[in-house]
């Protein structure tokens, strides 16, 4: 059951689009929404309407409202700030990369917010760019020049680096997921739409829609989804640029199809569009308490809840799932294991002496699933059958929808 605050929050959303609705009547708790708001990634959505509004009413909803304000201004000029430096330095980036001869195909937030009525609506954490051919030790000079540091070549998907409060991705890969996405990303490039920068690409229409939503399902089943991500996907399903029976064929393929559809309408009812059912109010709900990160509990209760069948199973077959991935994952940060299966005892071991080589604690914490309980497991339950998803989607989604 939602409550004030949500409906107010919902009402703060659909406004910063110019979408009618009448300002709530009731008063709300001033911190609770200021923790919603900011949890969710929608504070520079949201704050220009916010501010509004403290002009346009009056009364007790007047002095939420003012109170409200005050303790988000200070987070808004920040997170302001850190936009347009980001949109500094990303162009930065993409000059250096294009002049280097690396194409190169900006990701995620970056080119979502292009959708929004002003770019700096759509709050970033990272950067994100997709890079071929990617070799760390020449992308390394170049971001060293820029002022970029990285430790050393960080994963099997992407390095990181660093500036300030500025955060590239520089992606080697997208996914880790079935044979037929991995099938589908390779073909990004052919299809990729050149920019007036020399290098420099944008996804087609269908295949950008198409990674919203393969990513979008991915942090689904690792407990996260969030508001500025439902926002994301009503304003890409609002474009008329997008061969529609292309995406459902492909996302049909990866089994998603019911997940997008059940989206797409969880978008729809939030943005007013629709009534909101009672799918859509268990999703609402899951983005109003965990946020878009999610929570340490969401995260392991969702991990367990996806393995299908009893909660001490779902525990047991996580934690081996962590050490020993699967063989599509496995042949994934191996390669090797793909030219050549019987490495993969051999890369199994590799990847054991690594996570103890690494951070103890660190690692323990993420496998350590004793602070979930009965109530979270059937609680992400609910979440992943609202969403319609499948149990154990990551041994099946090979194999497609009926």
């Amino acid at each position: 059951m939602r409550k004030p605050n949500d409906d107010f929050i919902l009402f703060l959303l659909k406004r910063s689009f110019g979408l009618p609705g009448a300002v709530p009547a009731s008063t709300i708790d001033v911190k609770a929404v200021s923790r919603v708001i900011q949890k969710n990634g929608i504070l520079l959505t949201v704050f220009p309407v916010l501010e509004m509004l403290v002009r346009e009413t009056d009364g007790e909803l007047k002095t939420c409202l003012e109170e409200l304000s005050a303790i988000l201004r200070k987070p808004y000029l920040a997170s302001m700030k850190q936009s347009l430096v980001q949109n500094h330095e990303g162009n930065e980036v993409l000059t250096v990369l294009s002049n280097a001869g690396l194409s190169c195909i900006a990701l995620k937030g970056w080119e979502l917010r292009k959708l929004y009525p002003q770019t700096t609506m759509r709050q970033m954490a990272d950067l994100d760019i997709l890079v071929k051919p990617y070799d760390y030790k020449t992308i390394r000079p170049l971001m060293d020049k820029l002022g970029f540091r990285s430790g050393s070549e960080s994963s099997w998907k992407h390095d990181s680096f660093k500036k300030n409060e500025v955060n590239v991705e520089m992606h080697k890969r997208l996914t880790d997921d079935s044979d037929r996405i991995r099938a589908w990303e390779k073909g990004i490039w052919a299809k990729a739409v050149p920019t007036e920068t020399p290098h420099v690409f944008q996804m087609s229409p269908e295949d950008f829609y198409i990674f919203h939503f393969v990513h979008l399902h991915k942090d689904f089943m690792n407990g996260s989804l969030g508001l500025r991500r439902i926002v994301d996907t009503w304003l890409l399903y609002k474009q008329n640029n997008v061969n529609r029976k292309t995406v459902r064929d492909y996302l049909k393929q990866f089994g998603m199809l019911s997940f997008h559809d059940r989206m797409v309408k969880l978008a729809k009812a939030t943005m007013g569009e629709i009534e909101i059912d009672r799918d859509s109010e268990i999703l609402l709900n899951h983005a109003f308490t965990h946020g878009i990160y999610g929570t340490d509990k969401s995260y392991k209760a969702g991990r367990i809840a996806a393995m299908g069948g009893s909660l001490r199973r779902g525990k047991l077959r996580s934690f081996l799932s962590a050490v020993f991935l699967p063989y599509s994952r496995m042949k994934t940060q191996y390669p090797v294991v793909e030219k050549r299966p019987i490495l993969l005892p051999w890369c199994w071991l590799k990847r054991i002496l690594h996570f103890l080589r690494g951070n103890m604690n660190q690692n323990k914490k993420k496998l350590d699933y004793r602070n979930v309980n009965k109530a979270d497991y059937e609680e992400m339950k609910r979440f992943f059958e609202a969403g319609g998803v499948r149990k154990n989607i990551s041994c099946k989604n090979n194999k497609g929808e009926k």
